[in-house]
């Protein structure tokens, strides 16, 4: 098996044998002893006290037991360990993937490579896996090369929010095991790290600014153009000056500075251009270039195109309904206009005395024209449904007219003692809001619950048309759009900075948008569905104040030594024997004194 040292320091306690050479060869101190006569002195040589002071070496017991002692000693002080035979040591290491680790990228790769080259290679096989921190995180590495493992962060590209990096840790336990290593590898101090993980920081303070937030709406002056304000922020404790400008295509507006005192936050604000449904704010570059630009797309929602089949005394009733909802066109008759958009969506009056086909899509409005006097009685229950959550409808008043005949699949909404007032029926033909009740005789025009529930249900209605829609978002952020389905619908193409990709119609609902500022575009064969704008928007990855350097790694050599390698089993029978050799070269340099008896002549 092979040895290693756990101190390797401890073979300077070798010195003591040159020490101890050095002390034989010299001289030692002539003694006086007073006596009465010199006949009782035995024949000596002469020696030089003056000449040289160092002897020749002589050959003595106490000079073999110091020497070997000396060596006993270094044996034990060096903690020579032997290793375990067919031994693996997993490391795992947790790499935090949030955006705020970009401008360390590089100071990771060497610090990394840093503090695992102190591991003895001869010591075990050892197998790093490195992988990110949050949850959809993927595996960047898996194998022995430290050098491998680094280069494979060139291509890395953090860039998700703000996360906790617990689950990722669990699972990185679970391969690492009891016996493995388990390393967090962030930019920022961490008080406590769970399932044992040691902490590795490799983060500094730098000064950024940056985009923090936007916001379009229409101006207030007029309705055709839209305005925009960006929020900028310098997220440094001093005072930071940057040039900034606005581009649309290939023409852009002058560069003007921006002086920003610490922990500032200003707003830009402007207009879209005529015609123009893109454009983009352009800051100077710092450290961290996530959020120096703001890309800015002009928003529209999909609209949904009404038509009305209404009696003359409620369409004034009608048209306050749609100027209600956005982007939601009334079209005219077919005899007043050549469109041929087809209606999304049909809002029909009704009356349950001469019963006619309800509309596919529409919103039916009860109109019985001669309403009785008497009101409903009793308590009014709301159903659990997302059209009627968090509203109020106990002012509702309404007279007692006749009902709409009920299927069994319809599903109520409101009801007043035993009568249903609001029902929502859907199937694979029909998806109709029935109100239930004179709205004309009632004043449900006058309550916001009447109006927010139209809305409601036009908007579940846009969400399902398969259409273009116009926005801004954030990055990775999930991104709902309505696909054609079905054996012949064709793939989703997303269009980013130039890149292409498809994606199964079927994964629609798994969509996110891309992980880097830009434009993008998502579509279904011909038909737009989406033109956005990805932008970073987490101003707590942007804030670098309490960005940090500590390593905890230092004793990971000295566990992986003791987990993977055996002691001396001997060191206490060898610890006996040194000091069996001191005590021994103690009595032989001192051995006990012999007393001589001697007679004095009587006189």
């Amino acid at each position: 098996m092979p040895i290693v040292f756990a101190n390797p320091l401890g073979f300077l306690a070798l010195l003591g044998i040159p020490a101890i050479l050095l002390i034989h060869l010299l001289q030692r101190q002539s003694q006086k002893f007073p006596i009465s006569t010199l006949f009782m002195l035995d024949a000596i040589d002469r020696q030089s006290l003056k000449g040289r002071k160092l002897d020749r070496l002589r050959n003595s017991v106490t000079l073999w037991l110091q020497l070997l002692s000396v060596l006993v000693l270094t044996w034990l002080l060096i903690q020579p360990r032997w290793t375990r035979e067919n031994q693996v040591q997993q490391i795992v290491i947790v790499i935090d993937s949030s955006a705020s680790m970009e401008p360390f990228k590089e100071n990771a790769a060497e610090q990394l490579k840093t503090e695992l080259s102190r591991i003895p290679g001869q010591l075990t096989t050892v197998v790093y896996t490195l992988m990110e921190s949050h949850e959809q995180g993927d595996r960047l590495y898996r194998g022995g090369s430290i050098s491998e493992m680094t280069d494979s962060l060139t291509e890395w590209s953090p860039a998700n929010s703000a996360h906790s990096p617990e689950a990722s840790l669990r699972v990185g336990r679970s391969i690492a095991g009891t016996a493995g290593n388990l390393i967090f590898l962030t930019d920022h101090l961490e008080d406590q790290l769970p399932f044992g993980a040691s902490l590795l920081s490799v983060g500094e303070p730098i000064s950024n600014v940056g985009f923090a937030g936007l916001r379009i709406e229409p101006t207030e002056d007029s309705d055709e153009k839209l305005s925009w304000q960006a929020t900028v922020r310098n997220y440094s404790d001093e005072p930071q000056t940057r040039e900034w400008f606005l581009s649309i295509g290939q023409q852009r507006t002058e560069t003007r500075n921006m002086s920003l005192k610490a922990r500032e936050t200003r707003t830009l604000s402007g207009k879209f251009p005529e015609g123009i449904d893109r454009a983009t704010l352009n800051m100077a570059p710092d450290d961290f270039a996530r959020d120096d630009l703001l890309y800015m797309v002009a928003p529209e929602i999909k609209p949904v195109y009404i038509a009305t089949n209404v009696a003359p005394d409620a369409s004034e009733m009608v048209r306050t309904i749609i100027e209600s909802l956005d982007n939601a066109p009334l079209l005219r008759p077919p005899a007043e206009s050549s469109e041929s958009v087809p209606p999304d969506l049909l809002i029909a009056t009704y009356n349950p005395l001469k019963p006619r086909p309800l509309p596919p899509v529409g919103i039916v409005l009860l109109d019985q024209q001669y309403a009785p006097k008497e009101f409903f009685q009793g308590t009014i229950v709301a159903a659990n449904h997302p059209f009627v959550q968090n509203l109020n409808w106990q002012g509702l008043i309404a007279k007692s007219t006749a009902s709409v005949p009920l299927k069994g699949y319809d599903v109520p909404l409101l009801w007043q003692g035993d009568r249903t007032l609001v029902l929502l029926r859907q199937s694979s033909e029909v998806n109709q809001l029935i109100f239930n009740f004179d709205v004309g005789q009632s004043n449900a025009q006058r309550l916001p619950s009447f109006v927010i529930m139209i809305n409601r249900f036009v908007n579940q209605l846009r969400y399902d048309k398969v259409a273009l829609e116009r926005n801004n978002l954030e990055l990775n952020q999930q991104i709902q759009v309505a696909v054609k389905t079905g054996d012949d619908a064709l793939d989703i193409l997303i269009d980013s900075s130039g890149a292409t990709q498809t994606v199964p119609w079927n994964l629609a609902g798994m969509l996110r948008a891309p992980l880097d500022p830009g434009f993008f575009a998502i579509a279904q064969g011909d038909i737009p569905l989406l033109d956005a704008s990805a932008n970073f928007a987490d101003t707590r990855e942007a804030d670098f104040s309490a960005a940090a350097s500590r390593s905890d790694l230092n004793v990971l050599p000295k566990k992986i030594m003791e987990k993977q390698s055996v002691s001396d089993p001997m060191w206490q029978a060898w610890t006996i024997l040194v000091l069996l050799i001191l005590l021994l070269s103690w009595y032989l340099l001192n051995p006990p004194s012999k007393e001589v008896s001697v007679s004095h002549p009587t006189t």
